[in-house]
């Protein structure tokens, strides 16, 4: 049997669960380089795996998308804001996104952004 602690360890089953979540998930550093997404991320706004080692702004072709993931990352990565929530149209559906920052040991190395279809 996995202990809680071995499990912590292993990056593969650390994945399976993320990609099993009904939530979007992006990991990007301090550069805005995408470090991860999982395979609902993938689905809702069309992720694809070139995308790992890219500047998150190869995401975004708008040049509004562009202007406002700067603002947004500037905000989170310098420690103004907590986090940036905004919500958005896909494929026909609204989805929220939040992005909180993401901190080791009290250390800001990056940002999460975490996106749901929102229900009314």
């Amino acid at each position: 049997m996995t202990t809680t602690k071995t499990f912590l360890k292993n990056i593969t089953q650390q994945a399976a669960l993320l990609d099993q979540l009904p939530v979007g998930i992006t990991v990007i550093d301090l550069e805005g380089r995408i470090l991860y997404d999982n395979k609902t991320c993938a689905r809702l706004v069309d992720r694809k795996p070139e995308y790992i080692g890219e500047d998150i702004h190869s995401c975004h072709q708008k040049a509004a998308s562009v202007v406002a993931i700067d603002r947004i990352l500037d905000d989170i990565l310098t420690g103004r804001k907590k986090e940036v929530y905004y919500e958005t149209e896909r494929k026909g559906k609204t989805l929220a996104v939040t992005i909180s920052p993401y901190k080791v040991d009290g250390k800001r190395i990056g940002a999460i952004q975490s996106i749901v279809i929102k229900r009314t």
